[in-house]
């Protein structure tokens, strides 16, 4: 644990081998969702993760503050990353300064806002975090894909919510600091 925002405590991952492991099956019966956080970035190597839930690299879903074009994007997939159903940003998340993400799916529209902010979405027949089935790799700060680097910066109020967010509660999540 570190200080975070505004003196409060925030996880710290080293970027080479530290992360968090939450329980299996966490998205099992979860259809409508938003997942936030908080995060300061230290780094701006490709494809770290603030969050990859799954069971391997054939299903999962993840949110990378930067993948290989350039910008922020959530993912979800059942056929590993040549099937991925995305939501890219318009750009990478800033470093060294504290963002707040969020990604919300809402039937099959999935949005990925950035403090508070929508920054994508994509109606493209998205489907359910349930759809995965059990997942035994749950992590904040890690991927699915072993060659991945680990994510390297702070994460503070990390929550995943039932049911989709509005765009008005996503900007009261970032403006309660």
């Amino acid at each position: 644990w570190t200080t975070g925002r505004s003196g409060s405590s925030a996880l710290a991952l080293n970027g080479s081998t530290g992360y968090v492991s939450l329980p299996a099956n966490l998205v099992t019966d979860l259809t409508d969702f938003t997942i936030s956080a908080w995060v300061l970035w230290n780094a701006s190597r490709a494809w770290e993760r603030i969050f990859d839930f799954g069971s391997g690299t054939g299903r999962y879903m993840l949110l990378t503050p930067r993948a290989s074009n350039g910008t922020v994007r959530f993912a979800i997939t059942l056929d590993g990353s040549g099937g991925e159903l995305v939501v890219n940003g318009a750009a990478a998340l800033p470093t060294a300064q504290w963002v707040h993400v969020a990604v919300t799916l809402a039937g099959q529209t999935a949005t990925l806002y950035v403090n508070g902010t929508a920054v994508g979405s994509n109606s493209a027949e998205f489907f359910p975090p349930w759809q995965l089935g059990g997942t035994t790799q749950n992590w904040i700060g890690r991927s699915q894909y072993a060659g991945d680097p680990y994510f390297n910066g702070k994460v503070e109020e990390f929550r995943i919510y039932r049911g989709a967010l509005s765009a008005a509660e996503i900007a009261a999540l970032v403006g309660s600091t």
